[in-house]
């Protein structure tokens, strides 16, 4: 499996112009799920910590890229990855976007897309957030989105039962 190593992957996002914003966001995802990730690894779950990290890292690198094509960031940010050879954290980052959830085919079913894709959804910005903040964050400068995030709730607030065991 081919990973970029960290450096790469701050390099990768300043290549592709990623906003410092975006940057943070991104180095918070990756704390959080190294927290959960190690967490669940621990109670013997397979999970590898490197590919999530390098995927929490690169997870919105196609998001200044769609802003500006009207694309999927997760798509954008899928074909950019592959480009650079990066074939595993294409697949993990390409099922973050919140509508992902809602499709059998394009949900999160590996643990580190579970895992990404959950803690995405608890940072706001740079701060770890609750869920039902962020869900409402997201639904207050999306209006465009709102009921898809709406159907998507109650699924995200299953999957964090399964990662945390919280109700």
């Amino acid at each position: 499996m081919a990973l970029p190593t960290r450096k790469e992957s701050f390099e990768l996002l300043w290549h592709h112009n990623v906003p410092q914003n975006i940057i943070r966001h991104s180095i918070a995802v990756s704390r959080l799920a190294a927290d959960i990730g190690a967490r669940l690894k621990a109670e013997g779950k397979k999970i590898d910590l490197n590919l999530l990290d390098r995927a929490c890292i690169l997870h919105d690198i196609g998001k200044l890229a769609a802003i500006q094509s009207g694309g999927s960031h997760g798509e954008v940010g899928y074909s950019i990855l592959l480009k650079h050879g990066y074939r595993e954290v294409a697949e993990v980052i390409r099922k973050h976007p919140l509508h992902c959830i809602l499709d059998s085919k394009s949900r999160p079913k590996a643990w580190e897309e579970k895992i990404l894709y959950y803690c995405d959804k608890r940072v706001r910005e740079h701060r770890v957030v609750s869920l039902r903040e962020r869900l409402a964050d997201l639904k207050k400068r999306y209006p465009q989105y709102r009921e898809g995030i709406r159907r998507a709730e109650p699924l995200v607030y299953r999957l964090e039962m399964e990662l945390l065991g919280k109700k």
